[in-house]
């Protein structure tokens, strides 16, 4: 007598990549989308499921190419290294160290060069472009920066998190965009000496004008 082979349960998803997915031009497809879509809507309010409308294929096959919301919007850039998760990374140091871990992981991650290449060319047009400030302000507020905010005092995170922005994107900008020397011929650990005690005394030390 032959094995009977249970019935599949309606509904249910089978492993592997979902049906109507062909590899590589599906998720180039979902790449345009995207494009378009974090360009019309912005970073908040896109999702991936807009994202899917917009692309003509069905939801699972952005989650099936995508973790997330902030995975899509990384490949979408072309960033090969999710900067949110390297400044995750660093705010699990010791708080009083963090200063220090967020400059160490900023350089360690920039030696990289097709990071480098690509967060160079996401910095230029951060700058030169209104649309792309408006796509990636979000993203960095809310993905990046915002990670910091939750090791930090509720009353006044919010201002220490901009500042710690500010001294970050400003060394981004000097060192590896406009090659302002001699920062820019700086060895790792002198700017590192230089810059992280800076960036400690946003994170905790004490700021004047934020009592008044």
């Amino acid at each position: 007598m032959s094995e009977q082979v249970p019935n599949e349960v309606p509904g249910a998803r089978k492993r592997g990549r979902p049906k109507g997915s062909t590899t590589g031009t599906t998720k180039a497809a979902i790449l345009r989308a995207a494009s378009k879509e974090f360009s019309h809507a912005g970073y908040e309010a896109a999702s991936l499921r807009s994202v899917a409308r917009r692309a003509g294929v069905d939801p699972a096959l952005v989650h099936h190419y995508f973790k997330d919301k902030d995975d899509l919007f990384v490949q979408t850039m072309h960033i090969p290294v999710n900067p949110g998760e390297i400044i995750a990374q660093a705010a699990t140091a010791p708080l009083e160290q963090m200063g220090e871990a967020l400059v160490r992981a900023l350089l360690t991650t920039w030696r990289k060069p097709a990071f480098r290449t690509a967060a160079t060319a996401m910095i230029r047009g951060l700058i030169s472009s209104s649309s792309a400030t408006k796509i990636l302000r979000p993203f960095l507020q809310k993905e990046i920066f915002s990670r910091l905010g939750s090791r930090l005092p509720e009353d006044s995170a919010e201002p220490r998190v901009a500042l710690v922005a500010s001294q970050i994107i400003g060394l981004i900008v000097a060192r590896y965009i406009i090659d302002l020397e001699p920062l820019a011929s700086m060895d790792d650990e002198q700017v590192i000496k230089l810059v992280a005690p800076t960036i400690q005394r946003y994170l905790t030390g004490e700021l004047p004008a934020l009592d008044h």
